[in-house]
């Protein structure tokens, strides 16, 4: 049976909680080396797959499941850098409205940003030029809602704007600046853009819901709150499984 959710994280820390709250009936290895549970959440069936972290691994889990299951929604989740230049704090939730990978296009002399490739990444959709993929507004707002209408969460932790993905983790306030100043984003992380990517190729809805461990710079791994982010996670996951016909 097809799920209703596909729960996409890269590692098993980040959504370590969710399983706590519902404990899957059913775990098994892939044939490609992720782990993959199965359970259900209220009413609502998931698929749980740890696809480890980084946009290959990501792209590879993603293609490989998607080539035996159909889920009705993809909610990619995990923890990330936020930045301070977007108002954004640790434990905040980031619903993303736009991805981004930032490495994609023609290099710019001295410049963050790059130009647009001369192709289509994904064939008559010019904005993956600049790896930039856009998700369904309609369900954003319905995801925000739902979040911010939550006790445990709260209006004032739900942020929904760009998330950029990227390989080489942003090392300093410095250069976060800049990354802020070239493409305005609320999160960083290393994985979204590749499910949006992929997401796309299969037509299948996708959202991401992550929340902010640390500042986006900060190389200190002591100052870094991974337990209060992967709580929210799990906080946010469990209230979408529990509203998901808002979402489906």
């Amino acid at each position: 049976m097809n799920p209703d959710f596909l729960i996409l994280s890269a590692t098993l820390p980040e959504i370590s909680y969710f399983l706590d709250l519902y404990p899957p009936e059913r775990k098994q290895t892939t044939v490609t080396g992720c782990t993959l549970f199965s359970g259900t959440a209220g009413k609502t069936v998931f698929d749980l797959l740890v696809s480890g972290p980084g946009v290959f691994n990501t792209a590879h889990a993603l293609t490989a499941y998607l080539e035996h299951s159909v889920p009705k929604l993809i909610l990619d989740t995990g923890i990330a850098g936020v930045f301070t230049q977007a108002g954004c704090s640790t434990g905040d939730i980031g619903i993303a409205a736009q991805e981004r990978y930032v490495h994609t296009g023609v290099r710019r002399e001295d410049s963050t940003c790059h130009d647009p490739l001369p192709f289509d990444l994904i064939e008559n959709n010019g904005l993956t030029r600049q790896g930039i993929y856009e998700f369904d507004q309609a369900m954003v707002d319905s995801c925000r809602k739902i979040l911010c209408s939550e006790p445990e969460i709260g209006e004032n932790s739900v942020i929904s704007g760009r998330f950029i993905t990227v390989s080489a983790i942003t090392c300093s306030y410095e250069q976060a600046e800049k990354m802020h100043n070239a493409f305005f984003p609320v999160m960083e992380a290393m994985e979204g853009a590749a499910a949006a990517h992929v997401a796309m190729l299969y037509s299948i809805p996708m959202i991401e819901v992550r929340s902010g461990s640390n500042f986006t710079g900060e190389r200190s791994r002591e100052k870094w709150d991974i337990r209060l982010a992967s709580e929210r996670v799990a906080q946010a996951c469990a209230a979408l499984c529990r509203k998901s016909m808002e979402l489906i």
